[in-house]
């Protein structure tokens, strides 16, 4: 529903930053992003990277002393995109990417516990973009979907301004002539909590809405949420 897409906004009133919060929510705001309906038939969805690395290993302790409250939103994506795969696993054909961490940071995240198992089929994506390296099956996987009517490929997971924002315009680039829909779900989809906030970096906007800006000027479609038929 609605709700979800500003789910994420009321999580992180929770960061010890409102700052973070209002940002967010000028950027669904601004960038008009809005709830996109799609059918099971016509798409399938690609989580990138749901890894305990990024919310209880090695990337996590990466970041500091702040890093419980800096991977708060990914983890909350994590969350919600493993309430996603429980609710509709059925009838959404869903993929995944891992990235070659080491062993306790490489599996999956526990909230994907009971819902992803060991054999479960991914890609593996030792970079920010998916379609690297050549021979990860990516782009096979594609053109299978492809065949067999898929018009659209929906990306979540982690990181928003990285690996999502690098792996969708590539996508995009890369199946253009085949007319493959690119859609990017924020309601599934997070960040550290510090790139949700303005930075001189990006001009003054923050490393997620300059994300946004660039994959939808990439003609990546971001939507607020996706509502599945």
């Amino acid at each position: 529903n609605d709700k979800n897409s500003n789910d994420m906004a009321v999580l992180l009133r929770h960061t010890e930053n409102i700052g973070v919060a209002n940002t967010y929510q000028k950027v669904i705001e601004n960038m008009n992003t809005k709830p996109l309906e799609i059918s099971g038939d016509d798409a399938a969805l690609l989580i990138i990277d749901p890894q305990r690395s990024f919310t209880r290993g090695v990337w996590m302790k990466s970041i500091g002393l702040k890093a419980e409250l800096e991977v708060k939103p990914i983890r909350f994506a994590f969350e919600k995109c493993s309430q996603f795969l429980d609710d509709h696993i059925s009838f959404v054909e869903t993929m995944f990417t891992r990235c070659p961490f080491p062993p306790g940071s490489y599996g999956w995240d526990d909230a994907f516990a009971g819902i992803i198992d060991a054999g479960q089929p991914y890609f593996i994506k030792p970079g920010n973009s998916v379609l690297f390296p050549h021979t990860n099956g990516f782009r096979e996987w594609v053109e299978a979907l492809m065949d067999n009517g898929k018009k659209i490929l929906v990306m979540a997971g982690c990181t928003l301004n990285s690996c999502i924002r690098k792996s969708s315009i590539d996508t995009r680039k890369y199946f253009k002539e085949s007319m493959l829909q690119i859609v990017v779900d924020l309601s599934l989809s997070g960040a550290r909590a510090g790139s949700y906030m303005p930075s001189t970096l990006y001009g003054g906007l923050s490393a997620v809405e300059s994300a946004v800006r660039e994959m939808t000027d990439a003609g990546v479609e971001v939507a607020q949420c996706v509502k599945w038929k």
